[in-house]
């Protein structure tokens, strides 16, 4: 295409790693909420799993961008009314800016979460009884909506994971809905519940904007998220379709909003952001970032733009796993340098790197550095002792 620019790989991963807050090295400076709220703003999202082998997975991203920090902090906010961030369907289910919500619930239509259209009767008048209960008692769990409701626990507990009883159900559908969102989680790790008015301040079942302005918001926060992106990149980010997010992409650079180039190493056309700026340097802080980090959790994008193949090991038979069971890909500067399997061990006191592996080419003299941050993620997660090796 005339005048298009060419990128060298280099650019686009300073670009990338920049919108993500991994390219300035970590300061030792007291962690505020604001400066919290800020970093996930930038992102904006956590991504949220169960998963707590090493730490839950939404607290590690900002461990990797600000440093150690108090946890209590992050928890606070999320269960403060009208908070800057919430949780809803993002990539998965995530920690959010509050200001999403209106435009996620659009487009995250996850049919398996909401099931509200196959309700029975019984069913549809829980849900409004589920909604007066929480507008007198916001911040309940499903279970403890279900003893007050008098709702019957599942009888029959056929699959290992997914046994819910018609309040998990119908809680579930709500907060897919957006009718109510949480205000945190307590600590079994369950959502508590409320009224969207009482978590954003707003009805977010009113006045739902127009899917294509919802979509156009959307792109920008994510093409604002990755810095640089094809429109799988962007598509992935909030789990848009393809097709309308591509479509949408070609709008903004039509309109000037977005820019097309050519990165040298892709094949596909990738979008910057009009007046994006390319870093001169990234700092070389080594860190070790979660399975579910948003610069991690698009495979395809690692690989395509820093040549790392990366696949996550938990679902995988023990024998047949190449890496470990929670393997954190390891970053230094602009390049993904290898990859070590933690497991944080509270009864002993014990961060243990079971496994450590280097990228072909990789020197072994960035070792000390690994240990300065196994050394500074164990103190952060109060373990006295780091242990590297079976």
């Amino acid at each position: 295409m005339g005048g298009q620019r060419n990128l060298s790989l280099a650019q686009a991963r300073r670009i990338a790693l920049a919108a993500q807050g991994l390219s300035k090295g970590r300061k030792e400076q007291a962690i505020t909420a604001r400066k919290i709220a800020n970093a996930i703003g930038a992102i904006a999202q956590l991504q949220i799993d169960s998963v707590n082998v090493v730490r839950r997975a939404h607290y590690m991203p900002m461990f990797a961008r600000l440093g150690p920090y108090d946890i209590g902090i992050l928890d606070q906010l999320l269960a403060k009314p009208r908070s800057p961030i919430t949780e809803y369907w993002a990539h998965e289910a995530s920690v959010v800016s509050s200001g999403l919500i209106q435009d996620l619930r659009v487009w995250q239509r996850r049919t398996w979460v909401d099931r509200s259209d196959g309700f029975s009767a019984e069913q549809l008048e829980l849900s409004d009884r589920v909604l007066d209960y929480l507008s007198e008692n916001p911040g309940s769990s499903a279970r403890q909506i279900s003893r007050a409701l008098d709702v019957a626990p599942v009888q029959e507990k056929s699959h290992w994971g997914w046994n819910w009883n018609d309040t998990k159900f119908v809680t579930e559908s709500l907060f897919a809905q957006a009718k109510i969102l949480a205000l945190g989680r307590n600590s079994q790790f369950e959502r508590r519940y409320a009224l969207a008015a009482d978590v954003v301040g707003a009805q977010v079942e009113v006045d739902a904007p127009h899917r294509q302005e919802a979509l156009a918001r959307l792109v920008a926060r994510a093409m604002d998220a990755l810095g640089i992106a094809t429109a799988h990149c962007v598509a992935e980010y909030f789990r848009l379709p393809l097709r309308a997010a591509k479509e949408e992409l070609a709008r903004q650079a039509h309109g000037g909003l977005v820019e097309e180039v050519a990165v040298i190493g892709i094949s596909e056309p990738c979008y910057l952001q009009a007046g994006t700026r390319i870093p001169r340097k990234v700092d070389h802080d080594l860190r070790l970032l979660s399975p579910f980090d948003s610069m991690v959790f698009n495979r395809r994008r690692l690989e395509m733009f820093f040549g790392f193949e990366y696949r996550i090991e938990i679902y995988v038979p023990e024998k047949l796993r190449r890496y470990g069971y929670y393997v954190f890909p390891m970053l230094y500067g602009e390049e993904f340098v290898g990859r070590v399997d933690l497991k944080a061990d509270r009864t002993k006191s014990v961060l243990h790197a079971k496994q450590v592996h280097y990228e072909p080419g990789i020197d072994a003299g960035i070792e000390p550095e690994l240990r300065v941050e196994l050394d500074r993620l164990a103190r952060w997660l109060d373990l006295g002792e780091v242990k590297i090796g079976l």
